[in-house]
């Protein structure tokens, strides 16, 4: 190989580093929080919430993810939190055959209603429109005694639909449970 191809490959290489390490720095400065960063499992959440004006850092460069909240700041929290469109959701309930169905449900985006499919450790759960860029939670409903213990995880997997799985600590696995998801956003 010629000089000149070896140059022009080292200098392709050195130029395509110093770019990529300006996006990154581009972007690193864009975003306010040095403790949350692109690694950590929250910070999706944390920039979603942030970029919808529903959360702020505890100062102007710090989001202070291990603090714990005050009532006040939780008043705060939850009142910018109603000022973000619920696009759809649903409480999901157990009959006497311990069949899941859905009892409420809203759907803001073109009103049509969520359909369960699947079962087992995990529900899909088809809310009718695109989840993507969509904020979702889900919460266990611990009116029945036997889920006190129990937390809901929720995914988006793919589409339309919400993947819940509800573990619960009093049988130490996956269980069944009765719960409600909500989908935020625009």
């Amino acid at each position: 190989m010629s000089k000149r191809k070896i140059f022009l490959i080292i200098a392709a290489f050195i130029l395509t580093s110093i770019i990529t390490s300006l996006g990154t720095v581009a972007v690193l400065a864009a975003w306010p929080f040095d403790d949350v960063l692109p690694g950590d499992w929250f910070y999706n959440d944390v920039h979603w919430m942030d970029s919808n004006g529903i959360t702020h850092g505890c100062d102007a460069t710090h989001y202070c993810p291990d603090d714990y909240v005050t009532r006040a700041e939780m008043a705060a929290f939850l009142h910018r939190m109603a000022g973000v469109q619920v696009a759809a959701g649903a409480h999901y309930k157990r009959d006497a055959a311990d069949t899941l169905y859905v009892d409420k449900w809203f759907n803001n985006v073109n009103g049509v209603a969520p359909t369960i499919v699947g079962g087992g450790t995990f529900y899909d759960i088809n809310v009718g429109f695109a989840t993507t860029d969509r904020f979702v939670m889900c919460a266990v409903d611990t009116a029945k005694a036997d889920t006190r213990d129990a937390l809901c995880t929720v995914s988006t997997p793919e589409g339309n639909t919400v993947r819940v799985r509800i573990y619960d600590a009093s049988v130490g696995g996956f269980a069944p449970a009765e719960f409600w998801v909500m989908v935020y956003g625009q």
